[in-house]
């Protein structure tokens, strides 16, 4: 649960800042930016589910072997879906940022802010993969620790782009997505040196059955929660038919209600883990 508390409060960092230090069609821009990013995070957070729930009936059932299989497939697929999605969002930045009715004060601000962000989605996949694979193993509390480090790192970086050097949105999307490079890159070499306490082989790194079996279990997890930040998106859309503060106002809220789902989502993610080795266990 604290780890997707720090998650959301990369997208409250950003919108506090810009509020102190920006001009309200920044606070617009970062907000309808966070929102379409929010929707790829959610995306990726469901799909990575399908390795957590692989990797825990495989400890129930003790079938290492099969750990390093399904490691090597969710990094061949998980890779694949990075590149996808970083070609899709900044090809149609543009088009992305016009059919979000973005009022037209604060569509440089998004173009700036979601281009950015979109460089960084290799990030965002990185870590989110990386920690399900510690999940699925039993450990929750590392990547508490890289996360807790990236938004230390993102609240500096915000204060001194944002407020300091007055780079507005531009600014903020630049200390997420430090802040992102930095949790990935702690979370890859941790889990580089440590292991994942079983024989793994660069072999297992390959299209297999395992990338199927990922996306059988993640791909409805990702869709229920792409669903429900699309019924976010077309509030947005319409509440930016109207002034400029008033969305402004409507983005502010957004980021408590982020806040408020947390509990729901993170016990949901608990007893995905304990499940999955229970029906491993058969027991």
């Amino acid at each position: 649960m604290f780890s997707n508390l720090l998650q959301v409060l990369y997208g409250s960092v950003d919108m506090f800042v810009v509020g102190q230090f920006g001009h309200t069609f920044d606070v617009s821009g970062v907000s309808i930016g966070s929102q379409i990013m929010s929707l790829i995070t959610n995306l990726v957070l469901g799909l990575t589910t399908g390795v957590t729930v692989l990797l825990g009936q495989c400890l129930g059932s003790k079938s290492y072997r099969d750990l390093s299989k399904i490691i090597g497939g969710a990094i061949v697929l998980f890779l694949i879906i990075a590149l996808g999605l970083t070609f899709v969002m900044l090809s149609f930045n543009n088009e992305i940022t016009l059919l979000m009715n973005t009022p037209k004060e604060a569509i440089e601000a998004t173009k700036s802010y979601l281009s950015i962000c979109s460089a960084g989605i290799i990030f965002i996949v990185g870590y989110n993969v990386v920690s399900s694979i510690l999940r699925g193993l039993g450990d929750s509390k590392t990547p508490l620790l890289f996360i807790f480090i990236a938004c230390m790192i993102n609240i500096v970086v915000d204060f001194v782009l944002v407020g300091y050097f007055q780079m507005g949105a531009k600014g903020a999307a630049i200390a997420t997505v430090s802040a992102q490079g930095f949790s990935f890159l702690f979370a890859l070499v941790y889990l580089c040196k440590k292991g994942i306490g079983y024989s793994f082989y660069k072999e297992d790194i390959c299209f297999s059955k395992y990338i199927q079996k990922i996306m059988q279990i993640g791909f409805p997890l990702g869709l229920q929660s792409v669903l429900i930040n699309i019924s976010f998106l077309i509030i947005t859309i319409i509440a930016n038919q109207m002034d400029l503060i008033a969305y402004a106002s409507l983005g502010v809220v957004e980021k408590l209600m982020g806040f408020l789902m947390l509990p729901a989502i993170a016990l949901g993610s608990a007893l995905a883990s304990l499940i999955a080795l229970n029906v491993g266990a058969k027991q």
